[in-house]
């Protein structure tokens, strides 16, 4: 079994909850701390580039049951390959060892880069990797035919996941009113049929020195 099967697996097992709170209390207190401010950094930016990149309002909690597998598999595999060392980083060389937000991609697996470097992970506008569903594969006609990619943000922990989706493909999500837990993710997006989000061409660009909006 793959890490990435293992940790999908072991997340979803029911008493998940009960393990995490076991290890965060005999972890060293600093490397606790240190990883709760690093995921508490990571929201802030999902917060602030879903409000100003993709005009949601909303950081909607999610557990990893409640996540699409495909989208689990992803953010699962990104972050695993990042701990034990196969995926390649920006210059900055961002570490776990060393808890600070990253940026991944579905479009591009096995690249890890600080929130400085996220344009390393941004598609050429208006190309067909651009208009490709993540998700199924398919490649959109585009937004001006009314059939674009709707982006969206995952975060695990310090990581935040990038992914776009077709219309068909686009997760439908649930608000839930309780708190953030640890073990669950946070989405930035919209539920469907609401306002404001709305398909783009371009994925990618909200942040580093690449082109944006």
């Amino acid at each position: 079994m793959t890490p990435t099967l293992a940790l999908e697996q072991l997340m979803l097992h029911p008493r998940y909850d009960e393990l995490i709170d076991a290890l965060r209390s005999i972890a060293p207190v600093h490397i606790v701390d240190q990883a709760d401010a690093a995921a508490a950094d990571a929201l802030r930016l999902v917060t602030t580039i879903g409000a100003d990149v993709l005009g949601a309002e909303q950081t909607t909690p999610i557990t990893a049951g409640g996540t699409p597998g495909w989208l689990r598999l992803g953010i699962l595999d990104a972050l695993t390959a990042w701990v034990d060392g196969r995926a390649s980083t920006c210059r900055h060389n961002p570490h776990p060892s060393r808890p600070a937000p990253v940026v991944a991609a579905a479009w591009r697996p096995g690249l890890v880069a600080c929130p400085a470097c996220a344009y390393l992970v941004a598609l050429p506008r208006g190309s067909e990797r651009d208009r490709t569903c993540d998700a199924c594969g398919r490649v959109c006609a585009g937004v001006e035919h009314g059939d674009g990619v709707w982006p969206g943000l995952l975060q695990l922990g310090s990581l935040i996941y990038q992914y776009g989706t077709c219309t068909d493909c686009r997760p439908a999500i649930t608000p839930d009113p309780g708190p953030l837990r640890r073990p669950e993710t946070a989405e930035r997006d919209r539920p469907r049929g609401t306002a404001r989000v709305r398909p783009r061409g371009s994925r990618g660009r909200g942040r580093g020195r690449g082109a944006r909006r």
